[in-house]
């Protein structure tokens, strides 16, 4: 089934709502997404699982007149979805590109489509689908035309003109309360102007609040300002077309009849839907992509200015990038590229001042371009530049840097700040509180600087490097933030190197601020098993609960935990074991099992030679258990990516002696 990428209702006949089984497209020929095209009003085919519908060419054609021109069939997929509004043709493909969406979850904007949608989750991954379940679950104000609605005609006529103003009060005041009053200064006239630049809710606090605007007559150009852009009643567009004989009249009957009308309200939902896609698109206009462009997917050099896919070629790239979709690939959470730009420097680049620019979406404010000044005084530039929204990170002096560290979220880069020369962080553009982070550096300057970005934000961000240089510090998502470099990460030997693709981070948890200093005052560790055997969290107690901590997540688990039963007798238990901190026992290896990318299987051995175990997956595993040891001589923490499950868990130590 296809949802409208506007309100959220299905494309379908099973509403019995004939509004709901029309629609437009924006569309494209071949694959020039530059050039768009709204449709005429089409109809839906008879079966929703069709996915299909025929629509006249013209946009100011319908499926129902007699002639409606040429037509188009069409099949609607991720990669072609459909849109009812029509703000800049151009960028609306763009948009819809960068939006994720699968065979029957809606084009996720970042927000509920007023109440029509929720999240739910596949495999961990929130993806926005349906709030109703079944078709005859949709209430009936969104089942409700929201496009045509007949009592608002009936009203707009009928509105005859009022002979006394309900809101005007019959008080007298008297002069010793006028003169309190700084308004009774101004002259009625200039009084309106005001009344007209106000919010009603102001005018009703104003009119309790001062004696000269409680008996101030508000004239019709008070209220046809009701219904102007950004006041209450501004998703009426048909009375600027066709204004009522009287504003005040039509303002009050609505009043009586609009709260309660189920098409009123799904205006009022919808219309608010299109303002905030309005606003999101209004940023595409105008705002190029700069840097020298490199091919990708959706933009071949020849749709581009020169390009610069040679000196790509020469480049080896480090990346920072979170949940990207591959092209042509499911897209149902997470960021597509769609455009790729690079800088190129000659030598190693010294950098005198870094701006960060910002684009603002239903979702949130998300990092948008990037732009230096060189020791030369040289502006480069990299992404969109939003001069309104660019923040300025200071440089103490010129100086080559050693890359950036970056706060990403599923959809893109949420915050940066960069890594100083000597090795020092930056104070942060943009937002990085429990927000996973990338540190992406290398050992010398940068040369050479790529973005990756939708249609509005970054979603990647490499610098030139050699493989050498990668380590688990930099080449990982890492939460709550990235350890320090002289920490030694080991995982299970299968996965004793960073995982390639990240849609979760790695959790770390220290016995102790980042150094292990807590060890002495271990006291029980408790492992928290989910549908019998899935590991979820593990718990480290310390004789001092104040020093409590955990990796993963604790139960118990209720039926609303969000991961997915696999089992028709799933149970949750949790495994405690005792040890022996003051003593001198500390941890010395685990071994695990797996099943898929998840845990089931966790044994931990100690340096008393004792263990604990948990229960084992029912059925078997295609392989044996796999152990992991610590190359440094002191385990500090663990760390483990997790979503509601535990996946590639490992030990991080260090030779420095602190305990």
């Amino acid at each position: 089934m296809k949802f409208c990428t506007l309100c959220g209702i299905p494309l379908t006949r099973g509403l019995n709502e004939p509004w709901a089984e029309d629609f437009r497209v924006v569309w494209i020929e071949g694959k020039d997404w530059n050039h768009a095209t709204v449709s005429g009003v089409g109809r839906w085919g008879h079966y929703d699982d069709e996915v299909h519908g025929t629509v006249p060419i013209d946009p100011q054609n319908f499926h129902s007149q007699s002639e409606p021109g040429p037509t188009m069939d069409l099949t609607l997929t991720p990669l072609r979805p459909a849109i009812f509004t029509r703000p800049d043709e151009n960028s609306t493909p763009w948009a819809c590109l960068s939006m994720p969406t699968g065979k029957d979850t809606l084009l996720d904007w970042g927000h509920d489509y007023g109440g029509a949608a929720s999240l739910r989750y596949e495999r961990g991954i929130p993806v926005r689908s349906s709030h109703f379940s079944q078709l005859e679950d949709t209430p009936k104000v969104f089942r409700s035309d929201p496009y045509h609605i007949p009592s608002l005609v009936n009203a707009i006529e009928g509105a005859a003109r009022l002979q006394d103003d309900v809101f005007l009060s019959h008080w007298q005041p008297n002069e010793q309360s006028l003169k309190r009053d700084s308004f009774s200064r101004l002259v009625p006239e200039i009084l309106q102007l005001i009344a007209i630049l106000l919010p009603t809710s102001d005018i009703h606090s104003l009119r309790l609040a001062s004696p000269a605007f409680a008996t101030l007559k508000l004239p019709e150009g008070f209220w046809a300002s009701r219904f102007q852009p950004g006041n209450e009643w501004d998703h009426l567009p048909e009375v600027q077309e066709h204004p009522p004989k009287s504003w005040r009249a039509f303002y009050l009957s609505l009043k009586i009849w609009a709260r309660e009308n189920p098409s009123m309200a799904n205006r009022r939902r919808v219309w608010g839907l299109a303002k905030d896609l309005q606003a999101t698109l209004k940023q595409l206009e105008g705002v190029p992509c700069t840097g020298s462009p490199l091919e990708t997917r959706f933009e071949s050099l020849s749709n581009t200015s020169d390009g610069d896919n040679g000196h790509e070629a020469e480049v080896s790239w480090h990346t920072a990038a979170r949940a990207v979709a591959e092209p042509d690939k499911d897209f149902s959470h997470g960021c597509r590229v769609l455009r790729a730009r690079a800088l190129f420097f000659s030598e190693p680049v010294n950098i005198r001042q870094m701006s960060v620019s910002f684009v603002d979406t239903v979702a949130g404010r998300f990092v948008s371009g990037l732009s230096f000044i060189d020791q030369h005084s040289r502006l480069h530039s990299i992404g969109y530049q939003h001069k309104d929204t660019m923040v300025h990170i200071p440089f103490p002096f010129e100086q080559p840097i050693q890359g950036w560290e970056l706060a990403l979220d599923m959809s893109g880069v949420k915050g940066i700040a960069v890594i100083y020369n000597d090795g020092t962080i930056s104070s942060w553009a943009g937002e990085f509180a429990g927000i996973p982070r990338w540190r992406l550096t290398g050992t010398e300057g940068i040369s050479a600087v790529k973005a990756e970005l939708d249609a509005f934000k970054l979603v990647t961000l490499s610098r030139d490097g050699l493989p050498g240089q990668k380590s688990w510090q930099n080449t990982c998502l890492w939460y709550p933030e990235v350890p320090r470099k002289s920490l030694t990460f080991n995982a299970r030997k299968a996965a004793d190197q960073p995982p390639q693709v990240f849609n979760f981070p790695m959790t770390t948890v220290f016995f102790g601020e980042s150094d292990g200093r807590y060890l002495p005052y271990l006291s029980d560790i408790v492992i928290w098993v989910f549908d019998i055997c899935y590991l979820a969290g593990i718990e480290f107690r310390f004789t001092d609960s104040s020093y409590n901590r955990q990796i993963g997540n604790i139960g118990p688990f209720d039926e609303h935990y969000p991961a997915f039963r696999n089992f028709s007798d799933s149970h949750d238990s949790s495994v405690a074991f005792p040890i022996d901190g003051p003593s001198g026992e500390r941890l010395s290896s685990i071994e695990v099992q797996t099943k898929g990318p998840h845990l089931v299987g966790l044994k931990i051995n100690t340096s008393f030679g004792r263990n604990v175990q948990t229960p084992e997956y029912p059925y078997g595993v295609e392989k044996g258990w796999a152990s992991v040891y610590a190359k440094g001589s002191e385990i500090i923490g663990m760390f483990a990516s997790s979503e509601f499950l535990l996946r590639d868990i490992g030990f991080i130590s260090t030779n420095e002696k602190n305990i």
